[in-house]
């Protein structure tokens, strides 16, 4: 079981890192393909570096941690990003 603090950072960090994910995603498809469809190459290629930092940070927090933290993990990065989509489409 983990400590209270350790599932603090894990949420925290994981919701950070899908707010970078959004905005960078959303910066990438402004500068390269603003007039097109919001799904692009450019756009998609832009996941590649807050996947990566994703999987660094929990990798690193979650070395020896059981098979749920990596789900309440991966849950709160995809639950971020979904959350913002919904708003964003909403404005």
């Amino acid at each position: 079981m983990m400590s209270f603090k350790k599932q603090a950072l894990i949420m925290t960090g994981n919701a950070v890192l899908g707010l970078i994910s959004c905005y960078l995603y959303l910066y990438f498809w402004v500068a390269f393909s603003f007039g097109s469809s919001m799904i692009t190459i450019e756009a998609a290629l832009s996941m590649i570096i807050p996947l990566t930092l994703f999987g660094v940070f929990n990798a690193f927090v979650l070395s020896r941690e059981e098979r749920t933290e990596w789900i309440y993990a991966v849950s709160t990065y995809v639950g971020t990003i979904l959350l913002f989509v919904i708003i964003f489409a909403m404005t």
